[in-house]
C-alpha cells in the first residue's frame, strides 16, 4: 500500500486495540503509534492493521507496534487473533509447460492467487493483517498444446495448473510469528470452516513473518538447520486446511523482517537479504528441507516469497531498510529454491500496490521474469502468478475495482490479495469478490478474519460470488 495519512477503519480499529492493550500491560511498545494515523505495516495511513496476535504480538505498525528489544513479543497482551487469507495460481506456462502442468491450451494465461498480508507490532499491539493480491489475466501464457509461448507464461514448466480464480481471505496469523511450532488449531479449524462454508477455498497465511520464532539463528547469523517441530506444525495446518476444503497460500517473510518488531533480530533478517553466504544458508539449512518435506501434501496452494517488501525498500516505511536490488535477488534466489526442491510448487510475491507490479507507462514491475533473473541470476528463480493488494488509500490509479486485468499489462495470472472488506471505489461491499471475478482478476482474499474488517464482513461478498460464479468452488 501506499503510504498515506487516512482515517479508514483500518486505522481506527487499530487504535482502539492499542489503547485496550496499553490499559492491560506494562509491556514496552514499539513502533508506531495509531494516533498518528499509521497503517497496519507502519506505514503512515495506507490500510489495514496487522498486528492482532491472539498473544499479543500483533500490528502492522512499526513505531507504535514492535516488539520488545529482545525480539520476541510478550505474551497476554494481544488483540484479536487476525487471519490472512491464502493465495494461489501461477502461470505454468511460459516456460514452456505441458499442457498439465503449464496451462490450459488455448486459454494460455496462468492462473495466479495472492496471499494475504499482514505484519505484527510490538507485544500489546494487536493489529490485523492485511490481504494480498492474486492473480493474473487469463489468455496471456499457455499457447495450445505445449503450455504457452517463452515469456508469456513464466513461471515453472512443471508446475500444477493453479486455480483459475482462487476465492478466499487474508489469516495472516493468530498467534503473530509464532504459529509454529504449536499452531492454536481450534482456532485454525473455526476459520477453515468458516471460509469453505462461504464459498472461499484459498487462505494465505504468514509464517516467519518477522523471523523472531522461525527460521532460528545460530551464534554467526546463519539460519539454522529445520527443526522436524517445524515441520510438524506446519503440516497441521495444511492437513486441517485440506480437512475442511481449503488451501493454504503459505506467506514466508514479511517486511517485518526489517521492523522495530523484530528487535535484535533484523540484523540476522537483514544480512540474509543482503548477504549472498547468509541467503545460501537459509535455502540450504531451511527452506529447501521445509519445501522438500511438505511436496505433495495436501492443503498447500502456493508459495509467497514476501509480504509487501516494498516496505522495507528504498521508499518503504520499515524501520530499517534495504535495497531494491536485495529484495528481488532473495525473490529469484528462494524461488529458484522452491521451484528446484519441488517443480510442482507455485510461487508468487505479494506486492503493495501496481507502482511496483505493472508494466504500464508511470509504474514498474520488479517481479517480472527478465527483473529478477537479471537481479538473480536463477534461471528458475520467478513468479508463477502475481499478487497485489489494494486500499483505497493507494490511490485511484492503482484501484483494481476501476480497472480491469489486463489494465496492468502484465504476463501471468493476478491475484488480489488484499483488499478491505467494505464498499470500495464505488463498488457495494457484497459485491466486492464478483467485481474482481468479473474484472477479469484470478483471486481475492479480503483482509481479515480478525481484524480491521473483521468476519463475517466478508462472508456474504464471498457468498455472492459463490453463488453467481460456482466454477470457484472446484478450486483447488
Amino acid at each position: 500500500m501506499t503510504r498515506r495519512l487516512d482515517s479508514s477503519p483500518k486505522h481506527s480499529t487499530r487504535a482502539r486495540w492499542l489503547f485496550a492493550a496499553v490499559a492491560a500491560s506494562t509491556a514496552l511498545v514499539l513502533g508506531c503509534s495509531a494516533s498518528n494515523g499509521s497503517d497496519p505495516e507502519g506505514n503512515a495511513g495506507t490500510g489495514p492493521s496487522e498486528g492482532g496476535a491472539a498473544s499479543g504480538q500483533g500490528g502492522r505498525s512499526t513505531s507504535a507496534g514492535g516488539a520488545p528489544a529482545a525480539g520476541s513479543p510478550a505474551t497476554g497482551t494481544g488483540g484479536a487473533s487476525n487471519v490472512a487469507g491464502a493465495g494461489s495460481g501461477g502461470a505454468a506456462p511460459g516456460s514452456g509447460g505441458t499442457p498439465t502442468s503449464g496451462g490450459a491450451p488455448a486459454s494460455g494465461g496462468a492462473s495466479a492467487s495472492g496471499g494475504a498480508k499482514a505484519s505484527g507490532g510490538s507485544a500489546g499491539t494487536p493489529g490485523a493483517a492485511g490481504s494480498k493480491a492474486s492473480g493474473g489475466t487469463p489468455g496471456t501464457g499457455g499457447g495450445s498444446g505445449t503450455g504457452g509461448a517463452t515469456g508469456s507464461g513464466g513461471g515453472s514448466a512443471t508446475g500444477h495448473p493453479p486455480c483459475n480464480y482462487s476465492s478466499g481471505l487474508n489469516v495472516a496469523w493468530v498467534n503473530f510469528a509464532r504459529d509454529v511450532p504449536n499452531p492454536n488449531m481450534n482456532t485454525f479449524n473455526t476459520i477453515f470452516k468458516n471460509t469453505f462454508n462461504a464459498g472461499g477455498r484459498v487462505i494465505r497465511w504468514w509464517f516467519h513473518t518477522n523471523g523472531t520464532t522461525t527460521p532460528g539463528y545460530d551464534s554467526s547469523g546463519m539460519a539454522q538447520k529445520l527443526q522436524q517441530s517445524h515441520i510438524d506444525g506446519v503440516k497441521s495446518i495444511l492437513s486441517a486446511a485440506n480437512a475442511a476444503g481449503v488451501s493454504i497460500n503459505i506467506s514466508l517473510w514479511s517486511f517485518d523482517m526489517l521492523q522495530s518488531n523484530a528487535g535484535t533480530t533484523y540484523t540476522n533478517n537483514q544480512a540474509l537479504l543482503e548477504k549472498d553466504a547468509n541467503r545460501q544458508a537459509y535455502i540450504d539449512n531451511y527452506l529447501t528441507p521445509l519445501v522438500t518435506a511438505l511436496k505433495g501434501t495436501p492443503g498447500l496452494y502456493s508459495y509467497e516469497i514476501f509480504n509487501e517488501p516494498e516496505g522495507m525498500g528504498p521508499k518503504g516505511w520499515a524501520t530499517h531498510k534495504t535495497t531494491q536490488a536485495a529484495i528481488q535477488k532473495t525473490v529469484n534466489w528462494l524461488a529458484a529454491a522452491i521451484h528446484t526442491a519441488d517443480p510442482t510448487a507455485l510461487v508468487t510475491n505479494g506486492s503493495q500496490t501496481f507502482d511496483y507490479c505493472s508494466a504500464v507507462s508511470g509504474k514498474s514491475n520488479w517481479y517480472s521474469d527478465s527483473a529478477l533473473r537479471a537481479a538473480g541470476g536463477k534461471q528458475n528463480g520467478t513468479l508463477d502468478y502475481y499478487e497485489v493488494h489494494y486500499y483505497a488509500s493507494n490511490g485511484a490509479s492503482d484501484s483494481p475495482f476501476t480497472h480491469s486485468a489486463t489494465s496492468w499489462g502484465l504476463d501471468k495470472k493476478l491475484v488480489i490479495g488484499e483488499f478491505a472488506a467494505q464498499a470500495t471505489d464505488g463498488v457495494a461491499l457484497n459485491n466486492l469478490y464478483t467485481s474482481l471475478y468479473t474484472g477479469g482478476y484470478n483471486g481475492s482474499w479480503a483482509w481479515s478474519y480478525s481484524a480491521d474488517y473483521p468476519w463475517p464482513a466478508m462472508q456474504a461478498p464471498m457468498q455472492a460470488l459463490f453463488t453467481a460464479h460456482s466454477d470457484v468452488g472446484t478450486c483447488p
